[in-house]
């Protein structure tokens, strides 16, 4: 059975139960209550998921080795040869920070690859490649749960064999496999998940605690900008309050990175310093508050006035080798934006196979710099659909355009705004579609329109509107975690970008008869709702 007709079969089970609306509103309901919430904002979710069989599964696998393998070539390429490192352009920072060894062999411990995936055929074109701060484990977790309360899901389930992936346990493994290999590892480390509170997803920070946590470790999460390092050691205090940590230094062994390398850039080259007042908080400590109850604070924060504190304690604490990073900076290499320009330079093919030279010729977009220097500005303004630009480091969509969502005047004003300021533009690749739907229908304001299934029949008619299915764009990500292909993830939009705040949805994904013993590094969930944190 084709990935098509694996999903039609799902959208026979939705018909066949004329539109579950009342199993939308349960999924909505889970959703409302779940830690499904980004920046704030529970996230949205499509009421079709997406269902991968075991050839589409293996195929997923074999790309994502070849993709592994050029990355890892590409890196080490880049650690080794200072000409090769020029191609890049990156700042005397950001070189150096990429260079810093890691203490471990993998290059890039954790990734998500994107594509635009046709799911006919199987053909792809890569969208970007996220390193730094790999995410949305648990917005496919949730929403896998939400989905599962549905007479639609247990239908289909029972039809077609669906089994819930597991993102969580797999990147714990792999986690320990690097660290235990590192130099300097002890039996029963203290873990830290670090990233700066402002760009943080808490809850999945959470869920990852949870895991480490039921192997009877230590696990911090950490504010970036309050890390402290002193006496050849790295601290730092749990954000939240009700954690034994919150306001107290802890020392810190291994330590999961979830911050991108760029806005720790921002930080270094801002260098701003320390002042007296800035102390406290980036020990992570409010003397005020609590000095009389534990005066031994205070000896801690006179401490921290003279130790290096935020993104300079941390590179600090890697630079001689006190605590071991998983994620080192070198996975900016990949990162990056101007990578696809590079792929494609004969510097790049020199060390690569035929095979692997073909399968980027064939998968990566024409990219270059958005400089008059790269390319005819003017020729973009007149071809606008033909193209998106991107910051050379962002993540999230942040600062990314694709000309088929703008009016001329706009795009023309976006093309002068942000040439020569470290963007690139990218050939826009064709997007594949499939019939969808949010779990509710929303009003006006974007809210949940209907609260109860009378509300909703009251409003439509017990047959009006039919299934409500409408044509989305789907994005599909590989998650690989030291280098193993380990799970997907799905946004869909119905723009030329595909991201939460440009109305996207997430699409969570099911394996359908799947083969533990086929010798992928998958896992599954079991047919029950999953997660250990609440």
């Amino acid at each position: 059975m084709s990935l098509g007709e694996l999903q039609a079969a799902y959208r026979a089970c939705f018909s066949a139960e004329n539109g579950d609306r009342a199993g939308r509103l349960a999924a909505q309901d889970y959703l409302n209550n779940s830690t499904a919430i980004y920046h704030g904002d529970v996230i949205g979710l499509g009421f079709i998921p997406k269902l991968y069989d075991q050839p589409a599964l293996e195929y997923f696998d074999a790309l994502a080795s070849t993709t592994y393998r050029i990355l890892e070539k590409v890196t080490r390429r880049f650690l080794e040869d200072g000409a090769y490192r020029a191609l890049f352009g990156f700042s005397p920072t950001l070189e150096r920070l990429i260079c810093l060894p890691t203490g471990y062999a993998t290059t890039i411990p954790i990734m998500r690859a994107d594509l635009f995936l046709n799911e006919d055929d199987l053909d792809f074109s890569f969208c970007e490649f996220n390193t730094d701060g790999t995410s949305a484990m648990n917005e496919d977790r949730e929403g896998a749960n939400a989905l599962m309360r549905s007479a639609t899901f247990a239908r289909a389930a029972q039809e077609l064999g669906l089994e819930a992936q597991e993102l969580f346990e797999g990147w714990v493994e792999g986690f320990f496999e690097l660290y235990r290999s590192s130099e300097g590892a002890v039996e029963r480390p203290t873990i830290a998940i670090v990233d700066y509170r402002a760009s943080a997803t808490p809850y999945e920070f959470e869920e990852f605690r949870a895991r480490f946590e039921r192997r009877g470790l230590r696990c911090l999460i950490c504010d970036l900008s309050q890390l402290v390092y002193r006496d050849e050691a790295l601290y730092g205090s749990d954000v939240n309050p009700a954690h034994p940590a919150f306001g107290r230094l802890t020392r810190i062994d291994a330590l999961y990175r979830r911050a991108v390398t760029g806005e720790i850039v921002a930080e270094l080259e801002a260098d701003t310093g320390v002042g007296a007042a800035s102390v406290e908080a980036a020990a992570g400590l409010n003397i005020g508050a609590i000095g009389a109850k534990a005066p031994g604070l205070r000896d801690e924060a006179a401490a921290a006035a003279t130790a290096d504190t935020g993104a300079h304690a941390l590179v600090r604490a890697v630079e001689q080798r006190r605590v071991c990073m998983i994620g080192g900076f070198c996975t900016h290499v990949a990162h990056c934006k101007q990578l696809f320009t590079v792929l494609h330079l004969p510097e790049t093919t020199a060390f690569l196979t035929e095979e692997e030279t073909a399968f980027i010729r064939r998968h990566v977009p024409y990219t270059t710099r958005l400089s008059n220097r790269h390319i005819d500005l003017n020729a973009l303004k007149t071809d606008k659909d033909r193209w998106i630009i991107k910051p050379e480091d962002g993540y999230g969509s942040k600062g990314v355009y694709a000309g088929v969502d703008q009016s001329q005047e706009d795009w023309n004003a976006l093309i002068d705004e942000c040439a020569e300021r470290h963007y690139v533009v990218q050939s826009f690749c064709e997007q594949y579609a499939t019939p969808n739907t949010r779990l509710t229908p929303l009003d006006e304001r974007g809210k949940q329109r209907f609260a109860t299934l009378d509300e909703w029949k009251r409003a439509e008619g017990p047959n009006a509107g039919g299934l409500g299915l409408e044509s989305w764009n789907n994005l599909t990500g590989l998650y690989l975690y030291n280098g193993r292909f380990s799970g997907l993830f799905v946004r869909a939009g119905q723009t030329g970008i595909i991201a939460g705040f440009a109305g996207g949805i997430t699409v969570p994904s099911f394996l359908a008869g799947y083969d533990s013993q086929a010798g992928l590094a998958l896992r599954t969930a079991g047919s029950g709702i999953f997660g250990v944190a609440q």
